[in-house]
């Protein structure tokens, strides 16, 4: 029973931290460096491509982000970090009436 107890509790914590992770993004340039620490000269964890897709984490400071990618975490600097596109709002359109000088 506990075994049992013990297994759902870990697939419950898989579960909740698929849903807490952060937008899924890119970086704007090719061979973009992610470090282990968020220092430059640091460890490189892997060398981040345009068509890679990263989530972001959070931010750490106005120079790094904490991103993951295939399960690997590691800093890149927000400067690489593609910008979100806001949604914009689109105005219903409604039709119009005909002018008063529209002849039939």
């Amino acid at each position: 029973m506990k075994r049992l107890f013990f297994i759902f509790a870990l697939v419950c914590m898989q579960v909740v931290s698929v849903f807490a992770q952060g937008p899924t993004s890119r970086v704007n340039s090719e061979k973009v460096r992610m470090y282990r620490q968020p220092v430059l000269g640091g460890e490189v964890v892997r060398v981040l491509g345009s068509e890679d897709e990263i989530i972001v984490m959070r931010k750490q400071n106005n120079e790094w982000s904490l991103v993951q990618i295939d399960g690997e975490a590691g800093y890149v600097l927000n400067a690489y970090l593609k910008a979100k596109k806001a949604k914009k709002a689109t105005a219903a359109k409604t039709p119009e009436a005909p002018g008063k000088s529209a002849k039939l």
